[in-house]
């Protein structure tokens, strides 16, 4: 991964925990780091594409009802999870949760095909993507003046309201784009 194929810089988020909530520190998980863990999962697709006769034979159209199917397993995975906590519960969202990023890896995968583009590139599109879509939406916790004196959070309402104030924005700024809305 590297700024030479559109994949976003190495992210170093980790997972410490002050008051419950996650943040930012520097994280290796063994000798990998998110970089390194994101080149191997993007490595691998490129050769299931290349050498799976079932991966190498799928397109978006054929990909469409497992993405379905693994999102309801997440969600039935999510609902056993919140009525008990366990381990083996949680390792059954942790493993969902990489059956759905399996498609996002997947479809990206085919974009960059269909892109002639390294593989890889349109995942870091997406992570980059996202990350500028969570600060522009979150001013409140990442804007100037985001953080009182005393470290508090702002009213959940204010955070509520200018959420849908940009969201508004945003969709007046992009009409071309299709929606849930939009499409016909």
């Amino acid at each position: 991964m590297g700024e030479d194929d559109g994949v976003s810089k190495a992210r170093t988020d980790g997972d410490a925990r002050t008051d419950g909530v996650a943040t930012s520190e520097a994280r290796t998980d063994g000798d990998a780091t998110s970089e390194a863990r994101a080149d191997g999962v993007i490595d691998a697709m490129a050769t299931l594409r290349r050498r799976c006769p079932w991966s190498s034979q799928q397109d978006h159209g054929s990909l469409k009802k497992f993405a379905r199917e693994e999102t309801e397993e997440l969600i039935e995975a999510l609902e056993d999870y919140r009525s008990d906590a366990s381990p083996a519960h949680r390792a059954a969202v942790v493993e969902e949760l990489g059956d759905v990023f399996y498609q996002v890896l997947f479809h990206s995968a085919l974009l960059d095909e269909s892109g002639a583009t390294p593989y890889g590139h349109t995942l870091g599109l997406i992570i980059d993507g996202l990350e500028q879509k969570l600060i522009r939406r979150h001013p409140l916790a990442f804007g100037e003046g985001s953080h009182s004196d005393d470290g508090a959070m702002p009213p959940l309402e204010d955070v509520e309201r200018e959420y849908r104030r940009i969201k508004a924005e945003e969709k007046q700024q992009s009409p071309s784009f299709p929606t849930k809305d939009t499409k016909q």
